[in-house]
């Protein structure tokens, strides 16, 4: 399936917003509910994103995870950061890929 730039974009945006959340809740857990929006990011990308694509966006989930759940989260911040920068390259490289073939 398909998906247009704008709708790669608006999911990239709604990711953000939840991935936002995360620092204020730094080694405080993840309940199941922020679990669940975690999970439910994946599903939407999951659908928009090839296998390669889809495991940045795994990851970046995971790493948001593990400052939510760490004593520690410096190192898992650091992750996080480096995870959410390479899902919006991914997911601005796909976008542009849309864009032209829906030029051409």
């Amino acid at each position: 399936m398909v998906f247009a730039a704008d709708e790669l974009l608006q999911e990239l945006t709604r990711t953000d917003a939840t991935l936002r959340e995360v620092l204020p809740r730094a080694g405080q857990g993840c309940g199941p509910d922020f679990e669940q929006r975690l999970e439910a990011h994946v599903r939407s990308l999951r659908s928009m994103l090839g296998a390669d694509d889809l495991a940045v966006a795994i990851d970046t989930m995971e790493a948001a995870r593990q400052v939510m759940v760490s004593t520690d989260p410096a190192a898992p911040l650091l992750m996080l950061a480096m995870a959410r920068k390479t899902l919006s390259a991914v997911i601005h490289r796909q976008a542009n890929t849309q864009r032209l073939h829906t030029a051409a």
